[in-house]
């Protein structure tokens, strides 16, 4: 009875009706023939009338989209929506407002057919039901649609939409019924190649994710997850030439650099927008589905069936040929890495580390890449990629920048001079130390595993360079780094007693020394001036998670007396109280982090 009274009303125009009204309602309009009317009260009425008009619209947009993840739209329906995406416009900051999001969804859904490689039960009725092997004028009118060189609004959006349509027709060749629809099926490349120059990446990232609403809704996130993934398993080919490109530009920028000439304007950033879209897409999970698994494949036994061993809590079989061939993706891409892509595969793994189980994967790459015992007599270097070379690079630079420690008491101390390390490196710098702490915030076993290692220390030279003259924001970085490590009470307990000894914090002061040194120094002239506050907000969550690990009763005992005093007295006398009245560049941080 149900299906026959929403039946009824689809085919009445409720899709066409939906189009109408959501183009039609505006607050603007709705305002003004009210207060033409006098139908508009105090601030409050105002609001509430607002937040109804909103509501109207976002409802609207929504059971549209309720529909299309249950049942495709028709042939006329579906061309409808596509015409009113044609118009849609971006927000101020380039991302879509929360009801044409849910329309974008709505067409992706019509396009769906993940369905066809899950082999559910009720895959032969879903074949059967799927206009796009049913009807071959239903696939002529959208490919004519999205193949026609008329450019929408927003052109990101239309190569969204070109993508989507390439990989479905992608998947129905594949088929027996795909060979009535050859015709449409063989321009799958040239669509995907359209979508790539509309950078088709980079507007899922900042149009789509940049939508306060899209983390909102599960079925958003599994849909772009299936869209990002079937690229990648279904169009190898593509991805190559990504990263041939990707190769060819890198060697242009270095002879540019060599030759102080100016950058080639042909430079193309696909491949560095995917990855920045993958790291930034999965490193947020509100609802704990860790679909990153899907990109690491087990390297246990076959015969193995631990928890670590086994893909969405299943014993290993084979794994899936998805999962290989995303697997082997995130594998070659670290491969002989050119540095203009180093930091964004970097950001992608922080995204791919995030979950238990994928931090373990992470981890383990990490430490495969390194050197093996016989590279290391025969003086060969690992993978740029891996634990080696990280922390390796890490006691370089605090060989190098400690030779520069200041003097507290020198006049040159309030302004440390910034050298050793440039731009370029500290943008590499923080991208590692926030995948480090990604994955040691998730595995337990990587943080000792890690914290325990004999020859990098990594506890030991992150407290040393906090001492050297470095960028406030790479600072914050490290000690972000250590509350994760703090995380484990036995290293929280030690590294009570080592913040102690290097005195981030002055808790001891000198005979004779007239003026305060360390972070408080950095938070009431450095951090003040510049009107933001990284390294602040993040030695107070250092404290915080060391305090709920281990505090020790007799800290600081024979340096001055025992006790957690002197951190308190900062916290409340330089960081809580004076908060209010600090000047801040960006009020967010105010809100988000000292209220």
């Amino acid at each position: 009875m149900t299906t026959r009274f929403t039946d009824e009303l689809m085919s009445q125009g409720l899709t066409k009706r939906i189009l109408t009204l959501v183009s039609e309602i505006s607050v603007t309009r709705e305002f003004e023939r009210l207060q033409k009317e006098r139908g508009l009260g105090n601030e409050k009425h105002r609001k509430e009338v607002s937040d109804l008009i909103k509501e109207c619209r976002q409802a609207l947009a929504d059971s549209l989209f309720l529909w299309t993840c249950q049942s495709p739209l028709s042939q006329d329906d579906t061309l409808a929506l596509i015409g009113h995406l044609e118009t849609v416009t971006a927000q101020g900051d380039g991302s879509l407002d929360s009801v044409n999001l849910a329309l974008v969804m709505a067409l992706l859904y019509c396009m769906d057919v993940s369905f066809i490689e899950q082999g559910t039960e009720d895959r032969e009725d879903l074949l059967q039901a799927l206009p796009l092997l049913t009807e071959r004028q239903y696939v002529s009118a959208v490919h004519n649609r999205l193949m026609n060189n008329q450019p929408w609004k927003l052109p990101g959006l239309q190569a969204v939409c070109r993508l989507a349509w390439a990989l479905s027709l992608r998947v129905l060749s594949q088929l027996p019924q795909g060979s009535a629809l050859v015709e449409f099926t063989e321009a799958d490349e040239a669509l995907a190649d359209q979508a790539l120059l509309g950078d088709v990446f980079l507007f899922m990232k900042e149009g789509m994710l940049g939508c306060e609403s899209f983390t909102q809704e599960e079925f958003y996130i599994r849909r772009l997850h299936s869209l990002i993934t079937d690229f990648l398993a279904l169009m190898p080919m593509k991805v190559k030439q990504l990263r041939n490109r990707a190769d060819e530009d890198a060697r242009l920028v270095h002879m540019s650099l060599q030759m102080d000439s100016e950058l080639p304007s042909s430079l193309r950033k696909d491949l560095d927008h995917l990855m920045a879209l993958i790291g930034e897409f999965y490193s947020k999970d509100p609802f704990g589905l860790e679909l990153a698994l899907e990109f690491w494949c087990p390297t246990e036994s076959l015969q193995h069936t631990s928890l670590h061993g086994s893909y969405l809590g299943m014993a290993i079989q084979r794994p899936p040929h998805k999962q290989v061939v995303l697997s082997k993706f995130v594998r070659q891409m670290g491969d002989l890495l050119p540095s203009t892509l180093y930091i964004s595969y970097l950001r992608m793994l922080k995204g791919l580390s995030n979950g238990p189980q994928c931090a373990h994967y992470c981890f383990s790459l990490l430490k495969t890449n390194g050197p093996t015992h016989s590279d290391n007599i025969q003086g060969v270097s690992g993978s740029p990629v891996s634990w080696e070379h990280f922390f390796h690079s890490l006691m370089l630079y605090h060989e190098n920048l400690r030779r520069d420690l200041p003097n507290p008491d020198a006049a040159h101390y309030r302004h440390p001079p910034i050298r050793g390390i440039t731009q370029r490196e500290l943008e590499g710098l923080t991208a590692f130390l926030q995948l480090l702490t990604n994955i040691i915030t998730w595995s337990e076993n990587a943080r000792l595993a890690l914290c325990e290692h004999p020859q990098w220390t990594p506890v030991v030279v992150m407290l040393g360079l906090l001492q050297c003259s470095v960028p406030p924001v790479l600072k914050a970085e490290f000690l972000h780094c250590l509350a994760a490590f703090g995380k484990s009470p036995e290293i929280a307990a030690s590294l009570w007693q080592s913040l102690e000894y290097t005195q981030i914090l002055q808790t001891v002061r000198a005979p004779g020394q007239r003026q305060a040194a360390g972070i408080e120094v950095e938070l009431n002239e450095i951090e003040s001036s510049c009107e933001e506050y990284p390294l602040t907000r993040a030695f107070c969550h250092l404290i915080s998670t060391l305090v709920e690990s281990s505090l020790p009763v007799n800290l600081g005992a024979g340096l001055r007396v025992p006790g957690f005093q002197p951190y308190l007295n900062f916290l409340r006398d330089c960081v809580f109280l004076p908060f209010p009245t600090r000047a801040y560049r960006r009020p967010g941080e105010k809100v988000e982090n000292f209220s």
